[in-house]
């Protein structure tokens, strides 16, 4: 859905005033990307009540012509900055293409490098799939995870979780980079850009990382990277984290002029297809595809 003043009004009518101008001035910046990053002086007393208050804006970014659902979520980072996040879903595509709040958030702040989330503020309970998808952060005993009123953690929502605790240094969010390049040299700006997101790439189940970017005709790029679940469905593919990059911005409604890939040669799965299908529902541009090995 298109954000309008009315709909900015509505979603900040609960915050005060000074805080509810700041962040109109920060969706009006021509750069904006669904990142919180100014709070004001007293940022670590406000910093929680205000993500919070913002579900109602994280919302509002929400893209749901198949549920008619919307669900914000906002994710608090070790950093101080908050980050937005909201469903997104694809007519015309399979409903395991829908991206979900809890991820989109979570997603945001990863491609803003944040290394580590403090809480995270959801519209409503996550369901199981966002249960399990939390289960890569490193951090899941001090993770609190706020639903209206109740504060939960990850252990009470999902007892006798599949798949082994991510350890420090190992999570989602704080894992060492890939070193890979081109299989042809000098790769051209968009590749390099879709390499240099393949080599943040979460895949510690297929080792098969995968970088996508997408550059929209206001001149604006928007990168994404494959995050891999232990039970493979939840795992979101490179092409999703740039989609969702892209709807958080300014640029949500600009047309994408290209898309590129850029997968390891040797994968043992290939994401190219589901990128192709998903790319063709919202876009006529074709993928690019660039050849990566691990150096």
């Amino acid at each position: 859905m298109a954000l309008t003043d009315s709909s900015i009004d509505r979603a900040l009518a609960d915050l005060d005033s000074a805080s509810a101008a700041q962040i109109r001035q920060a969706l009006a910046a021509p750069g904006f990307s669904g990142q919180i990053t100014d709070c004001g002086p007293t940022a670590a007393a406000q910093l929680l009540p205000l993500a919070a208050q913002l579900l109602p804006l994280a919302a509002s970014f929400s893209v749901h012509p198949i549920s008619g659902f919307a669900v914000g979520a906002v994710a608090v980072g070790a950093s101080g900055h908050l980050y937005l996040g909201a469903n997104l879903e694809f007519q015309g595509m399979p409903l395991h293409a829908t991206l979900h709040a809890e991820q989109s958030a979570v997603l945001n702040a990863w491609m803003h490098n944040e290394h580590e989330l403090t809480a995270l503020y959801v519209s409503e309970t996550p369901c199981g799939h966002c249960r399990q998808f939390l289960r890569e952060l490193s951090n899941l005993d001090t993770l609190q995870i706020h639903v209206g009123t109740q504060i939960h953690t990850l252990q009470s929502l999902l007892p006798h979780a599949f798949g082994e605790p991510r350890s420090k240094g190992h999570g989602l969010l704080d894992s060492p980079s890939i070193p890979l390049e081109a299989v042809k040299p000098q790769p051209n700006t968009s590749q390099q850009r879709a390499i240099n997101a393949a080599q943040r790439s979460y895949a510690p189940y297929s080792r098969s990382p995968e970088g996508f970017v997408l550059e929209c005709l206001d001149g604006q790029f928007f990168s994404g990277r494959a995050a891999e679940s232990a039970a493979f469905n939840p795992s979101v593919p490179s092409v999703l984290v740039a989609l969702n990059q892209r709807n958080l911005s300014n640029s949500r409604k600009v047309a994408i002029a290209t898309a590129t890939e850029a997968k390891l040669a040797t994968a043992i799965n290939n994401p190219l297809p589901f990128a192709s299908t998903l790319i063709s529902s919202v876009s006529k541009a074709e993928i690019k595809v660039v050849q990566m090995d691990a150096r």
